[in-house]
C-alpha cells in the first residue's frame, strides 16, 4: 500500500512521524522500537519543545532525550539512559512535564543505586620476591664465606637421532571441478520517487507539514492509474477534514466526505494508515459511506 511505502521512506520521513510512532512503542511497552524511533527523531531535530503539533490537532511535548533515555533504562542500559536524561536537550524541557519529570526522577535514582552497587575490581597481588636474585624470583644460596654461590649452567640438551620421513608418491592431481552456473543479478529495485508520481509525493510532503490548503488544489483525477487515483483522494479528503475542523466549515466535512466516497470507488480496499492520519479521519473514514 502507497501509505505504508510513504510512511517507510526516507523521503517523507520527518521527527515527527518518527516521534508519533516512538511514543505508540512506549505505550505497547516495546522498547526496542522506542529506542529506534528515538533516535531517528533526535537525528532529524535534536531540539527538545515544550510542544509541538504532531498531526492534526494532536499537541505533545517533544521530549525525545528522554523516551531514548526511558528506552535504555527499561532494557538496563542506565549508563545511556543517564546521559540522555541529563543532557541539556533534555533538561531544558522535561522540568515542565511533571509526569515525565517524576518518571524520570524515578528511574534515575534507582539506576544511581545500580551504579553504587557495583564493585569495584581489585588490583593484582604481586610477588614482593619477584625480580630479586637471580632474575628467577629465588635468591641464590649462600656460600661458606657469606658470599653467593654462582648460578649453575643449565645440563646440556641432548639432541634426539634424526630420522628420515618415508618416501612417499605425491598424490595425484585431480581434475578441476566444474563451478556451478552463477544466477543471473536481480535487477534493481525502482527508487519510490520513480514508482510514484512526483504531485502525489509532493501532496503528502505537504500533508505531513501541515500545509493543508497546498494538498486540497491536487486534482486525483488527473492520474491516469486507479491506485494513484484513489491515494490522491485520500490525501486530499485528510486534509479537507482537518481545515474544515479548524475553520468549523460544514461544507468543507461535506467535501472530505465526498473525496471518501471516490477512494472506495477507486480501491475498495484501501485502508487510511493509522501511522499517517488521525483518528478522527479514520472514524469519519469509516462511517462514512
Amino acid at each position: 500500500m502507497l501509505a505504508a511505502l510513504l510512511a517507510a521512506s526516507p523521503v517523507l520521513s520527518d521527527y515527527k512521524d518518527s516521534y508519533s510512532r516512538g511514543l505508540e512503542a512506549a505505550k505497547d511497552g516495546d522498547w526496542a522500537a522506542v529506542r529506534q524511533r528515538m533516535q531517528e527523531a533526535i537525528a532529524d531535530n535534536p531540539t527538545a519543545a515544550p510542544r509541538v503539533r504532531l498531526y492534526g490537532q494532536r499537541w505533545e511535548p517533544y521530549v525525545p532525550q528522554f523516551y531514548l533515555g526511558l528506552a535504555a533504562y527499561k532494557q538496563g542500559d542506565c549508563a545511556t539512559a543517564l546521559a540522555q536524561w541529563r543532557s541539556s536537550a533534555n533538561g531544558s524541557v522535561i522540568s515542565g512535564v511533571p509526569n515525565l519529570k517524576a518518571e524520570q526522577d524515578r528511574g534515575a535514582a534507582a539506576c544511581d543505586t545500580r551504579v553504587a552497587q557495583q564493585p569495584i575490581p581489585e588490583p593484582p597481588k604481586t610477588d614482593p620476591r619477584a625480580g630479586t636474585g637471580t632474575g628467577t624470583g629465588t635468591t641464590a644460596p649462600a656460600t661458606p664465606d657469606g658470599g653467593r654461590e654462582p648460578p649453575k649452567p643449565p645440563p646440556p640438551k641432548i639432541e634426539p637421532p634424526r630420522t628420515e620421513p618415508p618416501k612417499t608418491e605425491p598424490p595425484k592431481a585431480e581434475p578441476p571441478k566444474a563451478e556451478p552456473p552463477k544466477a543471473p543479478p536481480k535487477p534493481a529495485e525502482t527508487p519510490l520517487a520513480q514508482r510514484v508520481p512526483a504531485a502525489l509525493l509532493e501532496a503528502f510532503r505537504n500533508y505531513l507539514g501541515g500545509r493543508y490548503a497546498e494538498v486540497a488544489r491536487i486534482n486525483p483525477d488527473s492520474f491516469s492509474d486507479a491506485r494513484s487515483r484513489a491515494q490522491a483522494y485520500l490525501i486530499r479528503a485528510a486534509a479537507r477534514q482537518i481545515q474544515a475542523e479548524i475553520d468549523n466549515s460544514a461544507a468543507g466535512l461535506d467535501a472530505a466526505r465526498a473525496d471518501i466516497r471516490a477512494v472506495r470507488a477507486a480501491n475498495p480496499s484501501l485502508v487510511p494508515d493509522p501511522a499517517l492520519f488521525s483518528p478522527r479521519f479514520r472514524s469519519l473514514y469509516s462511517t462514512t459511506r
